[in-house]
């Protein structure tokens, strides 16, 4: 006796074990996330001399927004703001340290302790933390940032700043392969140029497929090439703000243990 096709194919989802859908997203990741067009690009106002834009991208009749916030280390670094009280907002902390431009940070648990490394001004505030989820970091010492894969980082006591998350949604300038493309959400990236340039980005609801491909395209952020992507904590944490008149604020949506800010040298 055949079967009406809705009972069809409940039957294959319950006969899809959650390795095969997972295995499935990955196969379909690249047919996934490509399609993305950029059809606006507005430079927007920001302390000097940093380079603020937003991006617009539509794929068929879906939108989405980037904003992408770009400076060199020659003159700014990074600097990790660590909140264990929920005392702050993004606006706040960027404020009291001094920052020109800001991003929540990495990952926490429910009762606020952080996820992966954190070492705010020489001080480890959480240790490394091997996880599939934690597998790069933002590092920064006087004399380098760069973004590093786990296998890639060694510690040291010149290390002044360092934020440990992922996954990496680009590297040497190509998207990853099996990012999960089913999933869309809000994303907070830090981008790497592979040399002194680096950028905080927000981004509007999208796939991690989709913004790998997105950001491994020539040309999505103006004038930067991106070698490197690692992603943040995103969701209902993502948040942006920038210094100035109007300034910007995306606020965050949740408190968040801590934020990612451009500070001068």
């Amino acid at each position: 006796m055949s079967l009406p096709v809705r009972h069809v194919r409940g039957r294959l989802r319950l006969m899809l074990s959650r390795s095969a859908i997972a295995a499935l997203s990955q196969l379909f990741a690249p047919f996934v996330a490509v399609g993305w067009e950029v059809v606006r690009t507005e430079k927007l106002a920001a302390p000097e001399p940093l380079e603020f834009h937003r991006i617009e991208l539509r794929k068929e009749a879906h939108t989405a927004d980037l904003h992408a916030i770009a400076f060199s280390t020659k003159r700014h670094g990074f600097a990790v703001m660590d909140d264990p009280h929920d005392a702050f907002t993004l606006a706040t902390a960027s404020k009291k340290r001094g920052a020109l431009a800001a991003v929540n940070g990495g990952y926490f648990h429910p009762d606020r302790r952080p996820l992966g490394l954190v070492v705010r001004q020489g001080r480890e505030i959480h240790g490394l933390e091997r996880a599939r989820l934690l597998s790069g970091l933002l590092v920064a010492t006087p004399k380098r940032t760069a973004l590093l894969r786990v296998g890639e980082f060694k510690a040291g006591s010149n290390i002044s700043e360092a934020l440990q998350a992922g996954p990496f949604l680009v590297d040497d300038g190509r998207a990853v392969a099996g990012l999960d493309a089913v999933r869309p959400a809000a994303r907070t990236v830090v981008l790497g140029d592979g040399s002194d340039r680096f950028a905080l980005l927000i981004s509007s609801p999208v796939t991690l497929a989709e913004l790998g491909a997105i950001l491994a395209a020539p040309k999505t952020v103006p004038a930067f090439r991106v070698v490197r992507a690692l992603n943040l904590d995103g969701g209902s944490s993502t948040g942006m703000w920038v210094a100035g008149e109007p300034g910007f604020y995306r606020r965050e949506l949740r408190s968040v243990r801590n934020f990612l800010g451009i500070v001068p040298r």
